[in-house]
């Protein structure tokens, strides 16, 4: 049986970087996503909030990664309150715009999460 894996992501960039580092958290986000592209099970879905919506907007590095594994299968869930807070409403740039219950719901049913 395949695993119901899903990733959380919370914030712009992978780990806990001094601010002056944040680019080097963002391209360590980046080749995250892009090594997902190989592995097997892949999860079910890609979920952002708060500061990582920023992730899934214009401008993002990751968003070609992001494209990709949108391609394969993988939802990518951008949560609009988050968007609506930050003013990002209208520069999504991959995936769908969700909300709270659709991002809950998948994290309650997932076998896995993984939070970045």
């Amino acid at each position: 049986m395949a695993k119901n894996i899903v990733i959380l992501v919370r914030q712009e960039g992978l780990g806990s970087v001094a601010p002056t580092d944040e680019q080097f958290g963002l391209e360590l986000f980046d080749r995250f996503i892009h090594s997902l592209e190989g592995q097997d099970p892949k999860p079910r879905a890609i979920l952002f909030y708060t500061l990582g919506v920023k992730l899934a907007c214009e401008g993002s590095l990751a968003l070609f990664g992001l494209r990709m594994l949108a391609g394969m299968g993988i939802r990518v869930l951008i949560c609009k309150t988050c968007l609506e807070h930050y003013g990002l409403l209208n520069r999504v740039a991959v995936g769908e715009v969700s909300n709270m219950a659709e991002i809950s719901k998948l994290l309650v049913e997932a076998d896995h999460v993984v939070t970045v």
